[in-house]
């Protein structure tokens, strides 16, 4: 056993006789007086070179001893209770929140820190999600690193087992166009799980805020964590109204085949519908192209525009426009279309993809999840000009087959 004398040296009492030293080891091993000696002592050497001698044997105060986990924090020049500290703080965000020893102490002692006056290594959940409150009620904006360093620790530890903590958070951090990080009510945050809805309210403080080099499945983890809190995806939360354009509009009633072959893209449809995981009923499916063979098109020069509104906790409506060039109004089965679109391969595409949505959730009104897969087909029908043989390799290619030629035949005798 090394004795005390090598750890403060025998000036330390200006004393020789090295029977003190036994003396006040022998207390020290059942009571808490060597405490009351630290606590006279100012100088940083000696109280670290007792603490080095304790953790050599072991020492560790009685339990119900509050006041013998007080410990020693240079920089201020103060004794701190044990639970104001903690051993390391992996983030730097606890600053201002503990006292870390990591940063004062030789790494040999931390150990003694740990074991006997019960010091944590680094901060619990339950302290980021605090220091997430104090923000809240603090500061307007937060900076990147900051925010960062908060939400990759809960990506981590967001658990089911911390899914209760999710209660305590009122704000998310929100970010617009010019990349300022804001804090905003948790109803007012949004995930933008629609790319056509992001564009469309990109200016706006209504996204919740993701590292953009994020990879895409833990993107997909973080939005996961912000929906758990309170979080609504965007697509969910919009309200989107189809302005009357039969009222004050010139619109020119034309044959469905200048804008597509009709007869191809029903088959088209017809196809998905009874092969593609949906499995529709042979009645249900003819009923939802019937829809679709009973629409009378209308050209018009106007934008076809539609309106979205997203609605804020305090009242506030958002409000955008686009221009989305179709539509298909159900009540009054009418499709309306723009005229002079076709000025390029861009206007090609996005005329062939806003067809093809239209379209597909005209058919789909009861199955909207597979709109997405349907639409993608049509667009692509769309783009190959509907031409009967290339659609017959496509469906092939597609593994899509048609058990309604009989409908078909009914349905356009003159073909």
């Amino acid at each position: 056993m090394t004795p005390l004398s090598e750890y403060i040296g025998t000036s330390f009492f200006s004393l020789d006789d090295y029977s003190f030293f036994s003396f006040w080891f022998t207390i020290i091993c059942s009571r808490r007086y060597l405490f009351i000696l630290l606590y006279f002592l100012s100088a940083y050497y000696k109280i670290v070179q007792l603490y080095r001698y304790l953790s050599e044997h072991h020492w560790k105060p009685e339990p119900d001893d509050k006041a013998a986990r007080k410990i020693w924090i240079p920089g201020s020049a103060k004794w701190v209770y044990s639970e104001k500290c903690v051993i390391h703080d992996q983030d730097n965000l606890f600053g201002s929140k503990f006292y870390v020893l990591g940063d004062m102490y030789d790494k040999k002692i931390l150990p003694f820190f740990s074991f006997a006056m019960e010091v944590r290594n680094k901060p619990s959940i339950d302290d980021y999600v605090n220091l997430w409150n104090d923000w809240e009620s603090s500061v307007e904006q937060l900076s990147y690193d900051k925010c960062y360093k908060f939400w990759m620790f809960m990506l981590k530890h967001f658990s089911t087992e911390t899914k209760k903590l999710s209660n305590c958070l009122v704000k998310l951090p929100a970010t617009s166009g010019n990349n300022e990080i804001v804090l905003l009510d948790k109803n007012d945050v949004f995930i933008p799980d629609n790319l056509h809805l992001k564009k469309l309210f990109q200016q706006e403080k209504v996204f919740v805020w993701y590292p953009q080099n994020l990879a895409p499945l833990s993107r997909c983890e973080l939005f996961d964590v912000y929906r758990k809190i309170g979080a609504r995806n965007i697509s969910e939360s919009i309200c989107m109204e189809e302005p009357s354009l039969l009222n004050g509009v010139e619109l020119k009633q034309v044959d469905p085949g200048n804008i597509c072959n009709v007869k191809v893209l029903a088959k088209l449809i017809l196809s998905f519908l009874s092969s593609s995981s949906l499995k529709m009923e042979p009645n249900k499916r003819r009923e939802a192209v019937q829809g679709l063979l009973n629409l009378s098109f209308f050209e018009t020069k106007e934008a076809v525009n539609v309106s979205y509104s997203l609605s804020l906790s305090s009242g506030a409506i958002i409000t955008k426009k686009a221009d989305r060039m179709v539509r298909w109004q159900g009540q009054s089965s009418k499709f309306f279309t723009q005229t002079n679109w076709q000025s390029g391969n861009a206007s090609l595409i996005k005329y062939a993809t806003y067809f093809s949505e239209a379209i597909s959730e005209g058919v789909l009104r009861e199955n909207h999840d597979h709109v997405p897969a349907l639409s993608e087909l049509i667009t692509l029908a769309f783009v190959l000009k509907f031409n009967n043989e290339t659609i017959e390799f496509l469906m092939e290619s597609k593994n899509l087959h048609c058990e309604d030629e009989e409908f078909l035949s009914s349905a356009f005798p003159s073909n």
